[in-house]
């Protein structure tokens, strides 16, 4: 990359133009005025001047713009008498590109502003952050495509937590709108988000996503039938003598009893055989099973008093091998697939970046800095905790007024996300298998992996939340 030289701001004792305050820049590579901007003071960013107006000539010929030249071509100032420009055509396409950008950083200016008011505080001081910024590459990127923003906060814990347990530092996750829309739970959707510690906007990635919950198989023979039927037979005769206003409620231990004889705290003392047969007898004999044939019932009741045998004479057989060598069955497992929990999604992104100039590539600096920063926990200075990492918010964006978007210009036509940890970046600088590297060392092409994991789980409620003719999460 051929390194440009920018002037100093400066001013013209005569303004050509009352637009602005009249604070300008000059770039020049190679000898040529590429781009000349001039301070927006209503905003403090520095906006491109036109090729071709009053405004760009007069300053192209000013004392400064002549030095800024001789600077580049010599290295001192005094040796340039002319003022030299790139071509038009380059320097109305270096105009386009720094639009595109004064453009975005208006925008990112704008949603800095609305952003940073509402984030809360957070106890854990990460000093080592740059000041919340918005980065992007390209640096022209135009937003009226579709777009990616990562965001960046400190992690923060709900303080409070309402519902069953009262107040309380510890929670479970809970949906967007609890239960289900309309519910009083207060969610602790989007609440783990502390200090806001700025953005980045990259090309639409390849977008994807993965939705499911954990199904198990789940076995349960006739013994686990029978003490589930137990159960759930001694939870319904409490519920009823409990709706029975002055009554006693029996205690559990005599309910057990009624469907195992003395089986509960007798096995450690008698003839402890004799306790076995008692409740297989008890178990199986009683009509808690009414489905399951009496003869069927009975041999594997006789399954389980033989196992229990072989084990009190330190012979290993189960029910199952005594049944298949008796009688050529064995017992019925029962095999279901049940619900065993949701599943938290995970997301992978690649990004090729390649510098077209030295202010692009210090941009991709940042940005592989900011990343790095973040998924980094938080060193408190002693042996005893860690801080930790920094969270994510991902949208899919556009401005375009033609795209199908809702609030914040965040995309209908691809799924959204809860907020998620970085867990790993990796960084090649290499990408092509070589090194290769401009004049100051920084590398032509830069491919940076992110895998970000979700925090909370997706539920029903987070997709019924989402405005209709969305994909949801």
């Amino acid at each position: 990359m051929a390194e440009p030289t920018i002037s100093k701001p400066f001013q013209l004792d005569d303004q050509p133009s009352a637009e602005y305050e009249g604070t300008y820049t000059v770039t020049v590579v190679e000898g040529e005025i590429s781009a000349i901007e001039v301070l927006n003071t209503g905003n403090g960013l520095y906006q491109p001047v036109k090729p071709g107006t009053d405004l760009f000539t007069a300053i192209s010929e000013s004392d400064t713009a002549l030095d800024t030249i001789s600077i580049n071509k010599t290295g001192q100032t005094g040796n340039v008498t002319e003022t030299a420009l790139q071509d038009r055509e380059q320097l109305d396409q270096t105009y386009d590109t720094l639009k595109k950008t004064y453009e975005n950083a208006k925008k990112d200016l704008k949603e800095n502003e609305e952003e940073t008011p509402t984030v809360v505080d957070t106890s854990v001081d990460d000093t080592t952050t740059d000041p919340p910024k918005v980065l992007a590459y390209p640096a022209d990127i135009d937003r009226n495509q579709d777009y990616i923003k990562i965001s960046q906060y400190e992690y923060k814990r709900l303080e409070t937590y309402v519902g069953g347990g009262g107040a309380s530092s510890v929670q479970g996750s809970r949906p967007e709108y609890g239960d289900k829309p309309g519910s009083s739970m207060i969610s602790d959707k989007d609440k783990p988000y502390g200090d806001y510690k700025g953005g980045v906007i990259l090309p639409m990635p390849k977008a994807s996503d993965s939705n499911g919950a954990e199904w198990g198989k789940s076995d349960l023979n006739v013994l686990g039938l029978g003490m589930a039927s137990l159960g759930e037979d001694a939870l319904n005769y409490v519920k009823d003598e409990t709706d029975k206003i002055g009554q006693p409620i029996p205690s559990l231990s005599s309910q057990f009893s009624s469907y195992f004889g003395n089986a509960d705290g007798s096995f450690t003392k008698g003839d402890e055989i004799g306790n076995a047969d008692l409740m297989r007898t008890n178990m199986m004999s009683n009509n808690k099973l009414e489905n399951v044939g009496g003869k069927n019932l009975t041999l594997a009741g006789l399954g389980y008093g033989a196992e229990i045998l072989a084990n009190k004479a330190g012979i290993d057989i189960s029910a199952n091998e005594f049944l298949a060598r008796s009688t050529g069955t064995i017992l019925n497992p029962n095999a279901e697939l049940l619900f065993q929990g949701p599943v938290l999604r995970d997301f992978g992104f690649t990004f090729l970046m390649i510098a077209r100039d030295n202010k692009e590539a210090e941009v991709i600096r940042d940005i592989v800095r900011f990343f790095k920063i973040g998924s980094a926990p938080v060193f408190l200075g002693g042996p005893s905790l860690l801080g930790t990492p920094n969270i994510f918010k991902l949208e899919y964006k556009s401005d375009s007024e033609n795209a199908l978007k809702g609030k914040e210009g965040v995309l209908h036509t691809v799924n959204r996300f809860n907020e998620l940890a970085l867990r790993t970046i990796t960084v090649d600088y290499a990408p092509d298998g070589f090194w290769t590297a401009y004049e100051d060392s920084h590398p032509v092409a830069v491919r940076m992996m992110l895998q970000f994991s979700e925090l909370k789980p997706v539920y029903r409620s987070d997709h019924e939340s989402t405005p209709l003719g969305s994909v949801g999460y």
